[in-house]
């Protein structure tokens, strides 16, 4: 059974877990999940090849396995759940750049790493918090979170070590990936069948 748009990627039903349950929509967001985890992961891996900086290479490695691992928890998520994951090129990151352009860059991929990061660790408090999530999801979602937390707190902290030399060049572009993310977030609620549940919609 087609669970989504054919752009968004095609997400089929596979073998059900015993008492697993989960709607098309939802099924068709953990998907989306997967694909972006697994995006962002080689994004930050393929810009650790070409850091000069020991420390930062190492910090962006860690990130990137870490969001690599995250994928691979959702493939394992939705496998549990009877929903068998397929390629989709629809990506939080690919919407990015089509809203605003491909980031360059350490300071312009990481200061976008920031937005985005923050906006997905508000985005899984919510869900996990949503009445009818399913178990399974939920515990993957608090696993996330955590991991999250750290994501924020190490590229927040390179990002204020550059604010003295780059303060107005970072602010502009952190006001612009904001601006960009709001657009982006709203769209992807209504896509995804999130836009229904309060829990989204707070701040």
């Amino acid at each position: 059974m087609i669970l989504m748009r054919e752009d968004a990627g095609t997400v089929r039903r596979g073998p059900r877990t015993m008492g697993a349950s989960i709607d098309e929509k939802e099924a068709s967001a953990l998907n989306f999940y997967r694909a972006s985890e697994l995006h962002g992961g080689l994004l930050l891996s393929r810009l650790a090849q070409r850091c000069r900086v020991g420390e930062l290479a190492a910090d962006l490695l860690k990130h990137g396995a870490e969001e690599i691992e995250h994928a691979r928890l959702w493939t394992e998520t939705m496998l549990a759940l009877g929903v068998r994951p397929r390629p989709t090129h629809d990506t939080y990151q690919r919407r990015y750049a089509a809203e605003i352009g491909r980031a360059h860059g350490v300071l312009g991929v990481l200061a976008l790493t920031h937005v985005f990061e923050k906006r997905v660790y508000a985005h899984f408090q919510a869900h996990a918090r949503r009445v009818d999530t399913h178990p399974l999801v939920r515990a993957t979602l608090r696993r996330m979170i955590e991991e999250e937390r750290g994501h924020l707190h190490w590229v927040r902290r390179w990002l204020d070590e550059q604010a003295g030399r780059r303060d107005a060049r970072l602010e502009q572009i952190m006001a612009t990936y904001e601006a960009a993310d709001e657009r982006i977030y709203r769209a992807l609620l209504a896509d995804y069948g999130f836009d229904a549940h309060a829990e989204f919609a707070r701040p």
